[in-house]
């Protein structure tokens, strides 16, 4: 479900991608409730694309580092939990689509492509010690502070946002790719037309 507000405006546009809410009952947080919270922030155009936590928005604030302080404070503050919080730009998440290594792999219902986003770029001897356990069932890649995770769903996985965090020393939040797909569809239409 999609929503936005009306106005027209002309900063960054960004999407926050936020960790664990919305999981398996717990957490809970309307998505209108999650707006109303961003545009308290004084961002602009913010909407929101299913319950997974993804945040469209636009704001005139140019370092994603001190956005990214003020909506993990003002979450925990509305909500009364720690919500961990990824921005990335609309040029970021277009470099993520351009880049993909897994674009020519085509994708089932056994065969699943996910982005973890990261709170920062791994270090070199971590990031290493992922590509070293590339396997049938998983074959990860990372691109600056994205990690490409293709899986086989009808086998048993390690993958999870928990166990990457743990291998990487990084915070981080997943996405199957056709979300990342329609959000940056979202991102490219915003400017020429209001959802319904």
């Amino acid at each position: 479900m999609l929503s936005e507000t009306k106005s027209r405006f002309t900063g960054i546009k960004y999407v926050a991608f936020l960790r664990a809410i919305n999981v398996g009952g717990n957490r809970l947080v309307k998505m209108e409730d999650l707006k109303k919270i961003f545009e308290s922030l004084k961002l602009k155009n913010v909407k929101t694309f299913i319950q997974s936590g993804n945040v469209i928005f636009e704001s005139t604030e140019k370092n994603p580092e001190v956005l990214r302080e003020k909506i993990e404070k003002l979450l925990y503050k509305s909500l009364g939990f720690e919500v961990i919080t990824l921005l990335r730009t609309n040029n970021e998440i277009d470099g993520i689509i351009k880049n993909n290594p897994f674009s020519k792999v085509k994708l089932s219902n056994d065969l699943a492509l996910y982005v973890a986003f990261l709170s920062g770029k791994p270090e070199k001897i971590l990031a290493d010690s992922l590509m070293l356990l590339n396997k049938d069932i998983e074959n990860f890649h990372i691109r600056n502070c994205e990690v490409y995770c293709l899986i086989k769903k009808n086998i048993k996985t390690q993958f999870s946002n928990n166990w990457l965090e743990k291998k990487l020393k990084l915070q981080a939040t997943s996405r199957n790719i056709t979300t990342v797909n329609k959000i940056k569809i979202i991102l490219d239409s915003s400017d020429n037309k209001e959802s319904k």
